[in-house]
């Protein structure tokens, strides 16, 4: 894993502690998990994540900077589901993190996400 995902790793686990589910980084070769809790390390998540890793590779913005200026580029996507949340990071037209926390940590996430770009944005050590 490189340092910048090392380093992600670490800034969730100290903002989320237990609350933090899962981290995975996609390109177009593959996937590889970065984090995953002890309770969700399962076949079943095995089975699904390439399939989850294929939709985030496609995924577009609702609203595209060439569209619409006001809002400025987009910087994450964020999905709350019933037991989780999923932060959506884009590293390139294919590439990419996921993170997935529990679902009570959805408070102050403006301010979680932008610490998480700082360190996505950083050069390798």
């Amino acid at each position: 894993m490189n340092e910048r995902y090392q380093r992600l790793v670490r800034l969730v686990e100290e903002e989320a502690s237990d609350n933090f589910r899962s981290a995975f980084h996609y390109d177009e070769d593959g996937w590889s998990a970065l984090y995953v809790r002890e309770d969700l390390a399962t076949p079943d998540l095995q089975r699904v994540v390439p399939a989850l890793a294929q939709r985030a590779r496609e995924e577009e913005p609702l609203v595209r900077e060439q569209d619409y200026e006001g809002l400025g580029p987009q910087r994450a996507s964020i999905s709350l589901h019933a037991e989780a949340v999923l932060i959506h990071f884009r590293e390139g037209e294919s590439a990419g993190v996921a993170v997935t926390l529990d679902k009570d940590v959805a408070r102050n996430l403006a301010d979680f996400v932008a610490r998480c770009e700082g360190i996505l944005a950083a050069t390798d050590d």
